[in-house]
This record gives structure tokens, sequence and C-alpha cells, in this order.
């Protein structure tokens, strides 16, 4: 049986909308691996909290900050970012709390709308660096 002119024009047509939207979408999948230092008046930020938001998707993401390193552990969608530093969460009831570190943030710095603090983020990794001061 022979097949009709436009019934191959059909699944031609069909077949390339299906390889390019296939190759589109392994370069987005991959998403930004995100990680980096964070220094509070030169010094490596001993702890805290580091959060990530896009205003525009509502995506976000945040990290634990450790002696100023930082890694998210999940890709993040690409694009702009505002960025804000916290500081770490009160100890648990059953963790011991003299080993609490006391971290001194300025105000603006904590919110991602006064922060200042921008990133971009592209796919693959991102290694960022993010220099404070606490005034």
């Amino acid at each position: 049986m022979m097949k009709s002119p436009l019934f191959r024009i059909a699944s031609s047509t069909v077949f390339l909308a299906i390889a390019v939207l296939l190759s589109g979408c392994s370069e987005s999948s991959e998403g930004a691996k995100v990680r980096g230092l964070v220094t509070l008046d030169g010094s490596p930020l001993s702890s805290g909290i580091i959060l990530f938001e896009d205003s525009v998707s509502g995506t976000g993401g945040s990290a634990i900050v450790e002696n100023g390193i930082f890694a998210i552990s999940t890709p993040m969608p690409v694009g702009k970012y505002t960025v804000a530093l916290q500081p770490p969460p009160p100890p648990a009831p059953h963790e011991d709390a003299s080993k609490r570190t006391n971290v001194k943030l300025p105000r603006h710095l904590t919110q991602p709308a006064t922060s200042g603090l921008e990133a971009e983020l592209t796919p693959g990794e991102n290694d960022l660096d993010f220099n404070v001061d606490s005034k």
C-alpha cells in the first residue's frame, strides 16, 4: 500500500518537532549546580544560611554555610537570583547550646530585596563568592 505525500509530510513534521523539543530539553534540564564561599569582613562566615530567590518565577534554594563554604544539593533552574544571608538557626533542644556560634549579620543582608547581593546561574557548575561587610 502506498502512503500519500500528505501523510509523509505530516509524519516528517511531527518527527522534526519531537527532535527539536528533545534537543532543547536536554540542555535546560541540566540545571545549575551551586556552591561557593561567603566571607564577612574578609573572614569566612562561621555559620549561617544562604538564600537564593528568583522574584519572577518564585523559585529558589538555600544551603547551610559552614566555615564560609556552601553547596546547594539539588540543581537549580538557571536565571537571575537575589541572595540573602541569615544567621544559623538556634540549636535543637537536644543539642549543646554552648556550641552555637553567635553570628551578627547586618539587617539589610538578611532579606533578598535589601541585600544587594545577586547571582546569575548558568547550566552546569556555578562557583560563587560573596564578600560582604558588617557595616
